[in-house]
């Protein structure tokens, strides 16, 4: 067991465990969130096939859920316990960043031996192994219920049936029947996120949305375009075409004015 000790005053015994209890439970939920902060943070290996991984938490998981993975397939050992390897060093790391006080009420939170209020003198110990694997378990409680559907070899299937788009262009699609072709399409792009993807997505979303505006035969597309945008269709059209043919009509009666002087 790692060890340290620190010296407590024994007055007010139960009223300090107590309160150091009480101040734990965040600090242990704050551990949690910081080594999944951390696991993002990483990028994936790429292990798993056709899973769409966009960092190392996203592997943990799935590696949880559908291992373990303990064949040497790739002669680096069993793939489970290098998580857990990996894991194990990045709550170490989380672990040296705290001041010994808050070490002493997780100690004292996850250890359970506190209950017995006529042995204070080993409430000053510091057992890290204790926090080490409490925070373990709350990464892996909360890696357990992750939905993995999303980055899973049937994401082109689950992605559509989960999300949609909206406004003009989503409503368009999804009246011709269209939207869950187009978001399966582009699953990979709205999975790596990001402006550049984004931004494909929408030109992408655009394109398709012109094309079913030329398709509308009743006009019942261009009809809710216009309800909806009418002031800045008016202004668009007049800014780039009207304006501008006006101003052109006007030079070619100066060029012919001027020709007549």
């Amino acid at each position: 067991m790692n060890h340290n000790t620190i010296e407590v005053a024994t007055d007010d015994y139960d009223r300090f465990v107590n309160a150091a209890r009480a101040a734990a439970v965040p600090e242990l939920e704050n551990l949690v969130r910081a080594v999944i902060t951390e696991l993002r943070a990483m990028d994936a290996v790429g292990l798993f096939g056709d899973v769409a991984a966009r960092h190392l938490w996203d592997e943990y998981c799935w590696q949880l859920q559908e291992g373990p993975y303990d064949d040497d397939d790739m002669g680096f050992g069993s793939t489970s316990n290098n998580f857990r390897e990996v894991l194990s060093t990045t709550i170490n790391g989380a672990l040296d960043a705290l001041p010994k006080h808050t070490l002493l009420f997780l100690s004292i939170y996850t250890r359970g031996d506190m209950d017995d209020a006529d042995d204070p003198d080993g409430i000053g110990s510091i057992s890290r192994n204790d926090i080490a694997a409490a925070v373990l378990e709350g990464v892996d409680e909360i890696a357990s219920r992750r939905n993995l559907d999303f980055i899973g070899p049937y994401r082109r299937d689950v992605i559509p049936m989960e999300i949609s788009l909206d406004g003009l262009a989503g409503d368009a699609l999804s009246e011709t029947g269209n939207q869950s072709d187009f978001l399966s399409e582009h699953v990979e792009n709205l999975l790596a996120g990001g402006e550049e993807e984004i931004s494909r997505i929408s030109h992408a979303l655009l394109e398709r949305y012109m094309e079913l505006l030329l398709e509308d035969e009743d006009g019942r597309l261009l009809s809710a375009l216009l309800d909806r945008f009418e002031k800045e269709v008016k202004a668009l059209v007049l800014e780039k075409d009207i304006r501008p043919a006006v101003e052109d009509a006007v030079g070619q009666l100066e060029a012919a004015l001027d020709e007549e002087s």
